[in-house]
């Protein structure tokens, strides 16, 4: 009689661990919230929808006399000599002025009239520019972009649906994009008359 006692408490222990060892997954605990939360990512760059115009401008007379976009006398009055290479192509009419006795100063002025709204593309990023790297300003109340750059800055003005302007400057020995930002005014000033 003594073994049936043990072989009963066998047979007890043997159906607790069969018990235990269920075919059955065990439950999962519920997913608690992590102790800190993420702060989501900061777009880059403009915002991928432009701001509005709220005074279109038109620079059409400066079509054919882009370099009277930014003025000699202007050009003077910031300490750089008058030289300039105006050009007229399909769509958009520049003008370089470049100083080949100092050949880290350049700086250019676009003149954007093909009828598409540029700003707004490059807001979309649509067209070639780093639009993820720039920042949008006001210039002399219009809406813009300032591109920084580590030779050059440049600043894009929406003029209208149609129009834009971007001042290209890069001069070391100043703040170039400070200088980008003044020349850019003035020639939105000039547009206005």
């Amino acid at each position: 009689m003594k073994l049936l006692p043990n072989g009963l408490l066998l047979g007890i222990a043997a159906l607790f661990l069969l018990a235990g060892c269920s075919g059955a997954p065990p439950e999962k605990p519920p997913d608690s919230p992590p102790a800190t939360s993420i702060p989501a990512p900061t777009p880059r760059g403009l915002p991928t929808s432009p701001p509005p115009i709220p005074l279109p401008l038109d620079a059409s007379r400066y079509r054919d006399r882009p370099c009277d976009l930014f003025t000699d006398e202007q050009v003077q009055a910031l300490g750089y000599p008058p030289i300039k290479r105006p050009g007229v192509l399909p769509g958009q009419s520049y003008c370089a002025r470049h100083d080949e006795s100092n050949l880290d100063l350049h700086f250019s002025i676009w003149y954007r009239h093909d009828g598409t709204d540029r700003f707004a593309k490059v807001h979309r990023r649509e067209e070639e520019w780093l639009a993820d790297d720039a920042a949008p300003i006001a210039v002399a109340g219009q809406p813009a972009a300032k591109l920084p750059g580590t030779r050059m800055c440049k600043v894009l003005i929406g003029l209208s649906a149609t129009e834009s302007i971007e001042v290209v400057f890069g001069d070391p020995k100043v703040d170039f994009c400070d200088r980008a930002v003044r020349i850019a005014e003035t020639v939105v000033r000039n547009v206005r008359g």
